[in-house]
């Protein structure tokens, strides 16, 4: 697996490079064997080291898992970030190695994967002031200035696969199209722990 390491506000040396390199593959490879490349990202915000890391298998509609992590040191902001995906990867490590099976073989990825393409905006947090919320209802002039925005793709698949794509990618929900009934689907986490699943009945 090819782990590509670099940083930001800092100086990624060899050691740590090294480090890094060694573990996460160590930490992926026990359940992922299919991964094919990996990113590890150290960025420093005043005291605080940040780590992202994301681990795929490079091909379209492909597993793909991402964690973060932070601590006082580069080391210890990794570590938590790699126990972190090897945590979620050994929870799901039957389905991921179950992944695209179909009818007794293996579906690919390329032939079978079946995806829209949209567009993924990143908007602030909304401030309002109830004057402001009046006039906005009254005049129906509500503007949401756009911070960012990139191409994504809403993937046909089961509501299973969607819930283990969510928690891999460390995301709070996933919207995609469910295989079964062809229709938009929502799943998220619920702040009580659990997940709900939006499956609009029209």
């Amino acid at each position: 697996m090819q782990v590509k390491v670099s940083g930001s506000n800092m100086e990624v040396g060899v050691a740590l490079t090294d480090f890094a390199s060694e573990h996460l593959e160590k930490a992926v490879k026990k359940y992922f064997e299919k991964a094919v490349s990996s990113e590890v990202h150290f960025a420093k915000d005043g005291n605080i080291f940040k780590v992202v890391i994301t681990v795929n298998e490079g091909v379209r509609g492909g597993i793909k898992v991402k964690s973060d992590g932070h601590a006082g040191d580069a080391y210890a902001a990794f570590s938590e970030a790699c126990a972190r995906a090897a945590k979620q990867l050994a929870r799901y490590k039957t389905k991921i190695q179950h992944y695209r099976r179909h009818q007794g073989g293996i579906k690919s990825a390329e032939v079978d994967y079946k995806a829209i393409d949209a567009m993924k905006y990143v908007l602030p947090p909304q401030k309002y002031d109830v004057f402001e919320e009046m006039e906005n209802e009254e005049t129906h002039n509500v503007s949401h200035p756009v911070i960012a925005e990139k191409t994504t793709e809403i993937e046909t698949i089961s509501v299973d696969e969607a819930i283990m794509k969510m928690d891999l990618q460390n995301l709070p929900a996933l919207v995609f199209i469910n295989e079964k009934t062809k229709r938009m689907n929502v799943v998220y986490h619920r702040k009580d722990g659990n997940i709900s699943w939006v499956d609009p009945q029209v």
